[in-house]
């Protein structure tokens, strides 16, 4: 097999560990460069006892027909490559670890990955075959579609990337002619740069967590969470009674809701076990995870303080409780086999607490957001050029170890920017050792507890764990001025349009001949001096006041460095760029403030008008 250079990219006497950890990157996550790519799963890894590796690729390179080789997840490398001396060091129908290019061992190897394709119609799911000599420190890779009739996900040559101490470089199995192919393209400028990038990036190498969906079958990730959100998705958007984004809560439930399904069938795989796992969703918020593990067979309870209003629309079968959690004797859940913390807030560092002193066998999902303390305070760092999010988890890591947990971390794939989780499966302790373990979490809490002196006349709750623990109010708190009066509202709205029409400032919008008054910028502080005192002292005891009032009201106002101004209609060309990308159909339901309000209606015709005229 003849190899010409394609391209190199110098580096300056790397570590070649920095390599193999770029190459890592590559076969377990090709998916984060080549966008075609769903999901890589590694499903046969063997070590070479001899013949170079350059001789298995020819081998390789003239089958015929990979597909009749590979049928449920199961591939015959020995019915495809004959006796090669093959070691085989993993073969798994369902999931193995992402380390198989082990930094520290030499030798020859052979990997096959499944990579599946984003669209099915036109590409073809591809085996992968990667060959490595670490000696050598080279791999090549070449592919093959399980469907001929299908565009390949990857290249169609088989390429070598090699490396040494001055340079990392790429050639192809195919002539010079061939070199102006896209693929080609794409091989030198983004292959290769993004490993170069991830050999030589520290960020990368000593950040929390590589790639998402380690600890779970990406391929049947993907299919049961596609599943679900054509089961669900719909009927849920539509009756969505929150005041939050359906679309974002309801697709990020559901994506947690197949990561936790998914693990927990590996879960009874591996013990032998046909019953379901219970759970408990402790400060389950909307209900909705409860909802859907309960309606794909797991009995389960979802507790928080508050109840909310879409719990009415869930069937009888979802159990959801209002109840406040204090973590103590009283707060312990000895039948249940999960515990699940989605962004529990100041229930988070206790979670892993919980699920130890509950039994033996209990286990916990932990995917935290806000930085809490065990006794209710906000959590601070330590240094402050850390970022908040990734020394918090790294705190709230090492309480789940000192809970005696096996404590693994994945990232999820959810519309959130908080979406490492940490999972305690598994215990680093006998059952005889507990109490030993329950000194340690009880040292942890009163060190990281402010120890602050109760009135005398206050009773002490022995079972408390913390004795300064205090949940969050039933009740919470508006604080965005959407609870004061309309009335009130109407009026300061009032006030600040004439001010704004008193500095008349006349505009042709573009592609029209309309002269319509798009009034003054006026700095704030002049708009307070119009508003009565009495109305501002309402307004301050808001958060925000008067700048949250006007951007409650984007849709006729718009703040900018302290100025107030009209937002003119059609101005807002990134609105009308996100619309128009995501479809042509403008749905006008709510009313024209400027046609129905401004003194020269709307400079819109309703046809163009995002609101309704």
């Amino acid at each position: 097999m003849n190899f010409h250079d394609l391209a190199t990219a110098g580096i300056s006497n790397t570590d070649i560990n920095k390599f193999w950890y770029a190459i890592n990157v590559w076969l377990n996550h090709s998916q984060v460069i080549n966008k075609r790519i769903l999901s890589s799963e590694i499903i046969f890894t063997a070590k070479v006892n001899y013949l170079d590796i350059e001789s298995i690729a020819e081998r390789i390179s003239n089958i015929k027909d990979v597909s009749k080789f590979f049928k449920d997840n199961v591939f015959c490398i020995f019915n495809i490559l004959g006796d090669l001396s093959l070691t085989l060091l993993s073969k798994n129908t369902d999931f193995i670890q992402h380390n198989d290019v082990k930094i520290n061992e030499t030798g020859k190897f052979l990997i096959v990955i499944k990579l599946s394709p984003k669209d099915n119609s036109n590409f073809s799911p591809t085996m992968e075959f990667v060959l490595i000599d670490k000696e050598a420190t080279n791999i090549i890779c070449q592919s093959m579609c399980l469907d001929n009739n299908k565009r390949c996900l990857t290249l169609q040559w088989p390429y070598k990337i090699s490396c040494d101490k001055e340079k990392i470089s790429i050639a192809v199995a195919t002539s010079e002619s061939d070199f102006d192919h896209p693929s080609i393209h794409w091989l030198k400028t983004k292959l290769l740069l993004s490993l170069e990038k991830w050999m030589t990036s520290e960020v990368l190498n000593n950040s929390f967590v590589q790639g998402s969906l380690n600890l779970i079958s990406i391929h049947k990730y993907h299919s049961l969470y596609t599943e679900l959100k054509l089961k669900y998705s719909p009927d849920l958007i539509k009756n969505w009674t929150e005041c939050t984004d359906p679309k974002k809560f309801v697709f990020e439930d559901i994506a947690i809701a197949a990561y936790l399904l998914v693990l927990w069938e590996q879960e009874r795989n591996k013990a032998c076990l046909e019953k379901k796992q219970s759970f408990l969703d402790l400060g389950c918020g909307n209900g909705l995870l409860a909802y859907i593990l309960t309606n794909e067979g797991h009995n389960g309870l979802g507790i928080d303080l508050r109840r909310r209003k879409i719990w009415d629309l869930f069937s009888q079968t979802t159990q959801l409780e209002t109840r406040t959690i204090i973590p103590s004797s009283k707060s312990l859940f000895p039948d249940i086999d999960w515990i699940i913390g989605n962004h529990s807030d100041e229930l988070t560092p206790w979670i892993p607490v919980i699920a130890a002193r509950s039994s033996y066998n209990c286990r916990f999902f932990l995917l935290p957001c806000c930085a809490y303390e065990f006794d209710g305070r906000k959590y601070q760092r330590t240094i402050a050029s850390n970022s908040q999010y990734l020394e918090y988890l790294k705190y709230v890591q090492s309480i789940c170890e000192v809970c005696g947990f096996v404590t693994q971390v994945d990232k999820l794939r959810i519309p959130s920017t908080k979406r490492i989780c940490l999972i305690g499966s598994a215990r680093t302790y006998s059952e005889e050792e507990t109490d030993i373990i329950d000194n340690e979490i009880e040292k942890i809490i009163l060190d990281r507890s402010l120890n602050i002196k109760s009135d005398k006349s206050e009773i002490i709750d022995d079972q408390k764990w913390s004795q300064n623990f205090k949940p969050r109010e039933v009740v919470e708190k508006v604080r965005n001025c959407t609870k004061i009066d309309k009335e009130v509202v109407n009026k300061i709205v009032d006030l600040v349009v004439n001010h704004l029409l008193c500095k008349t400032r006349i505009i042709e919008l573009e592609n029209s001949n309309i002269k319509w008054n798009a009034g003054g910028k006026v700095k704030l502080k002049e708009i307070v001096k119009v508003i009565p005192s009495n109305t501002l002292q309402q307004l301050k005891k808001e958060c925000g006041g008067l700048q949250t009032l006007l951007r409650n009201n984007s849709h006729i106002f718009q703040v900018i460095d302290g100025t107030v101004q009209f937002r003119i209609p059609g101005s807002n060309s990134t609105t009308i760029k996100k619309r128009r990308n995501k479809s042509n159909i403008q749905f006008r339901v709510k009313p024209c403030w400027f046609f129905i309000n401004h003194p020269n209606g709307c400079p819109l015709s309703s046809e163009k008008c995002t609101y309704k005229h």
